[in-house]
């Protein structure tokens, strides 16, 4: 995982994250069907919307409600997660082979079969703070596309749309 934790720990990012109701069951069903879609769009087994706090990624809605890994552990360590260098970098993080990086060649996800080519997009909130990313992985090697990007990044945008409809009253 990245080394740069100041950017995962930014008070004024946490803060503006903590504003919405992220585990409303609504909003989990909205963003269920945002990576169903994705996931089939790009015919990738795994879609999900994770939110990266500041030492751990949750998962907030996967294409498989919790008939999926991600759903069942409900996140990881940011150590373990792909999605903090979104955060990070307020930039996609794309790897089509996760093998052949020494940050994760011995990931868990990775070592497991579980994750092999992973892409993730930031969930921008509207006071311009990302709270995660939307990202698909799959078990195989796979060579992401520009098209491939502008759909993950079409459905951030309506993900991070849905997010901004849930304030915490």
């Amino acid at each position: 995982m990245t080394t740069d934790t100041a950017a995962l720990a930014d008070l004024d990012r946490l803060t503006a994250m903590a504003a919405y109701d992220l585990f409303n069951p609504d909003l989990t069903a909205e963003l269920e069907e945002i990576c169903r879609d994705s996931a089939e769009r790009l015919e990738l087994p795994l879609s999900a919307v994770q939110a990266v706090l500041d030492t751990a990624t949750a998962t907030m809605a996967t294409n498989a409600g919790e008939a999926d890994f991600l759903s069942v552990i409900g996140g990881s360590p940011n150590e373990l997660s792909f999605c903090p260098h979104v955060v990070v970098d307020a930039a996609p993080y794309v790897c089509g082979d996760l093998t052949e990086e020494d940050e994760y060649r011995n990931n868990p996800a990775v070592r497991g079969g579980l994750v092999r080519a992973y892409a993730g997009v930031p969930l921008v909130l509207p006071d311009g703070h990302i709270l995660g990313s939307h990202c698909v992985m799959t078990p195989e090697r796979h060579d992401f596309t520009d098209a491939d990007l502008a759909e993950i990044s079409q459905a951030a945008a309506l993900a991070s749309d849905a997010i901004s409809r849930y304030p915490l009253r």
